[in-house]
């Protein structure tokens, strides 16, 4: 008797012990949510909320994928995070949508997590940036306003992580404070560009140019890589605005600057300077790279007449001066050296314009 008591006791003492030991991880598991959750919120751009997500939640819950799905029609959160993320690469696992018919047909009316295995049909679209051998997935829609706006997925290569018979309260929680701090931390990052876009043309102003080239001056310094700057100057736009008027000369001015816009890569930085200037930062291009951008600018705008308004059509050139940052030290005085690289860009636009106009001078 004594004996099976003294079994029975330890077996519940190995019991006690195992329920102790899973709260204490429990309990764990809850502070680094906890932390984590407190990172999402307090995410600042939408780039700081993709690298938590993607890279940070992964390590920090053990998981061997964590994807990403977001509906992006104007490629609007592509283009900030463009802005941002010097290495796409580190965000592999983000995929944009062109709109959310993917997301509703697996979701459904009334969208609900689903955890379960990684092999069936339906959902292959949206588990495609998961690594080969994911064996289960819990996948996350994130909703705001009764839309369903992206997909969180998690994968881990145990087929036993994630089951149809677990609790999704904790994943739930998570999907709503991603869509909350995703929501945001766009909203902040509109309200920002606001203050750093032209209202005519609609790219940037002089203000975020200037704050775009610390940032790639000093990234040029510390990689030792090129970087070059145009100047634009639309020939005498004053004729036009005198004779066409002043509406003309504003249709004229977005006409050009979606013509520049057309000729740049994602990573180029284009902004209007003032007037009808225009200034160009373009990152990793020399300078034989960025007179090549420029002739094939002047090129397309002078190869066609534009009408801005009915009937009036009217033929337009454009003068460009090119300069490239001279090496320098790193570590230097970064505004001095934006302000030299853009005078010495001027310095070339000048040359152009008294040289004749409509042409491209790159600087000594």
């Amino acid at each position: 008797m004594d004996h099976d008591l003294q079994i029975e006791n330890q077996y519940l003492r190995r019991q006690l012990q195992s329920l102790l030991d899973e709260a204490r991880h429990n309990e764990e598991k809850m502070r680094r949510f906890d932390r984590l959750e407190r990172r999402l919120i307090g995410a600042h751009t939408p780039a700081d909320l993709v690298r938590i997500i993607l890279q940070d939640y992964r390590v920090v819950f053990e998981l061997d994928a964590v994807g990403l799905l977001l509906v992006d029609p104007e490629y609007e959160i592509a283009r900030m995070l463009d802005a941002e993320l010097k290495d796409r690469s580190k965000a592999a696992s983000l995929v944009f949508l062109e709109n959310s018919t993917v997301l509703e047909d697996f979701y459904g009316s009334a969208p609900l997590p689903y955890l379960g295995a990684c092999h069936t049909p339906r959902h292959v679209d949206l588990v495609g940036t998961m690594p080969v051998g994911i064996a289960s997935v819990a996948m996350l829609p994130l909703q705001r306003q009764g839309e369903v706006i992206g997909s969180l997925n998690l994968g881990s290569f145990k087929a036993d992580r994630f089951s149809s018979d677990s609790a999704t309260d904790f994943l739930e929680r998570l999907a709503a404070i991603v869509a909350i701090s995703l929501e945001n931390t766009l909203n902040h990052e509109r309200l920002k560009q606001i203050g750093l876009t032209d209202p005519l043309t609609g790219i940037n102003n002089r203000r975020y140019f200037e704050h775009r080239c610390l940032e790639e001056i000093n990234f040029a310094q510390r990689h030792d890589l090129p970087l070059s700057c145009m100047f634009l100057d639309l020939d005498k736009f004053k004729r036009i605005n005198d004779s066409l008027g002043h509406q003309a000369g504003d249709e004229v001015l977005r006409h050009i600057a979606a013509k520049i816009k057309g000729q740049l890569r994602a990573s180029d930085v284009l902004a209007r300077y003032g007037g009808e200037e225009f200034v160009v930062l373009l990152p990793q291009a020399n300078l034989r790279h960025a007179a090549e951008v420029a002739e094939r600018t002047r090129a397309s705008i002078e190869s066609e007449l534009f009408e801005p308004l009915p009937g009036e059509a009217v033929p337009l050139t454009i003068s460009i001066g090119v300069a490239q940052l001279p090496a320098g030290p790193e570590g230097g005085d970064a505004s001095l050296r934006i302000r030299d690289l853009i005078a010495a860009a001027d310095a070339a636009l000048y040359q152009a314009k008294e040289g004749g106009r409509n042409r491209v001078v790159c600087a000594a």
